[in-house]
């Protein structure tokens, strides 16, 4: 018994729902093409923050709701990703993750202990402690501008 393969596939005809404008939009939405405005994970965080309030206590206790901490690490790591450092704004290839406490020292890989940071202040950091790195970055830059002092 022999059993015909299908050789040719129509897709723009796969079903009522998945017309020509639906594989269209998606094309554009793929190639952020498609400006829409209010989607995504950020418009379903806002949605459920207005069922759940944070309290200021709750943010000094520590004990916010999972969301609340999802909510932020998705804005720090993917909206508007700045060096947890010096600040400078970070693009998707800019951007390196640094551990806080250094995994030589014992640093887990968990979304506490990592940051957003330039590809510079993490190869200055290095296996460093922060407090290390901070006050060894500072006599630098307290250094350097004694120095431009001085020339100018």
């Amino acid at each position: 018994m022999q059993t015909a393969i299908k050789t040719t596939y129509d897709t723009l005809t796969t079903g009522p729902e998945r017309d020509r404008a639906y594989y269209l939009e998606r094309h554009r939405r793929r190639k952020g093409l498609l400006h829409t405005s209010g989607g995504g994970r950020l418009a379903r965080f806002r949605e459920i923050a207005k069922y759940k309030r944070l309290t200021v206590e709750e943010v000094l206790r520590g004990q916010l709701d999972r969301v609340f901490v999802s909510e932020y690490l998705c804005y720090m790591w993917h909206v508007n990703p700045l060096c947890a450092y010096c600040g400078v704004h970070l693009t998707r290839k800019t951007i390196t993750r640094d551990h806080v406490i250094p995994s030589s020292s014992g640093g887990q890989s968990e979304p506490g202990n990592l940051v957003p940071c330039c590809a510079p202040c993490n190869r200055a950091k290095g296996n460093r402690s922060l407090l290390n790195f901070l006050v060894r970055r500072r006599a630098t830059r307290t250094r350097h501008d004694a120095e431009e002092r001085e020339v100018a």
